[in-house]
């Protein structure tokens, strides 16, 4: 089912797919995102992926038709990201966000996540990214089908690589010690860090791309797609963040107890014994000199 609030961005987005498909030295141009997904809502801003040959001109970059503002955020790439901003200026207008990269630096990419198996964050958003696509035009959009097919098998040889380094969560005793020192910033942080890593262990579990903490965005969508999980692990998840620091860190310590049964079960390759090692090693308090 396709959101109204993904219907309206999509027609409002089209000209600007059609604008760089246009320009000399662009192979292909996607929708991607949430809006491409058909899952937006009304914060979602729009998603953008524009494949070149060569290395986009500023001059290229800023002068998007139709656009109301144009942001360069970085000038060194690939990728090289820019912010449009559609009916009004920032930061009311609908944001578009642009990532122009090279096509040959997508292959690369490709080959180092998929054949390497190299466990690396910003790639693996590349690939849920072109997972997501849609709407691809472009003199070479068949790129992006051909894209598509690599990536719609996810590597055990992969799984086993995010698995090993996302279950290594050491330190978890530390929530208790930002909790005496009454600092609820760091124990966020640290939930934060550690649920990060649980999530990435069952995206990895399920072979499901991810690689940043926003690819977390909703927490329901995520339990329906994992079938590897522990259970009511939305509503689990949520109460990390929204109980009592004591009671969120023992559910925290459940979930990825929980998450290490499913590990060694279904990827047996996984030394699980010696990440449940590092997990429950704890520092006592120094009491005293005696």
């Amino acid at each position: 089912m396709v959101t109204e609030a993904a219907r309206w961005r999509r027609r409002m987005v089209r000209p600007v797919l059609d604008w760089y498909a246009a320009v000399e030295g662009v192979d292909a141009v996607m929708l991607g995102g949430s809006t491409a997904r058909g899952d937006a809502d009304r914060w979602s801003d729009v998603e953008v992926g524009v494949f070149w040959r060569r290395p986009p001109t500023p001059a290229e970059r800023l002068a998007v038709a139709g656009a109301a503002e144009v942001r360069v955020v970085n000038i060194d790439g690939p990728p090289w990201d820019d912010h449009l901003y559609l009916g009004a200026p920032r930061p009311d207008g609908l944001m578009v966000e642009v990532a122009h990269t090279l096509t040959q630096t997508v292959e690369n990419a490709l080959d180092d996540l998929l054949v390497a198996g190299t466990p690396d964050g910003q790639v693996m958003q590349l690939a849920l990214g072109i997972l997501d696509g849609r709407e691809v035009i472009g003199p070479r959009a068949e790129l992006v089908a051909r894209w598509q097919e690599r990536v719609a098998t996810y590597p055990r040889d992969l799984a086993l690589a995010v698995v090993r380094y996302n279950g290594n969560i050491e330190k978890f005793w530390r929530w208790q010690m930002l909790y005496e020192r009454d600092n609820p910033l760091l124990v966020a942080r640290e939930f934060v860090r550690m649920t990060d890593q649980l999530l990435n262990i069952l995206h990895a579990l399920n072979g499901r791309y991810s690689g940043h903490v926003l690819a977390f965005k909703r927490l329901d969508a995520i339990e329906r797609d994992l079938s590897l999980a522990p259970p009511s692990l939305a509503a689990r998840v949520r109460a990390v963040f929204t109980r009592p620091a004591p009671e969120g860190a023992q559910t925290l310590h459940d979930l990825i107890e929980e998450t290490y049964d499913l590990v060694e079960r279904h990827l047996p390759e996984v030394d699980v014994d010696a990440l449940r090692a590092t997990f429950r090693s704890n520092r006592k308090p120094v009491e005293s000199a005696d």
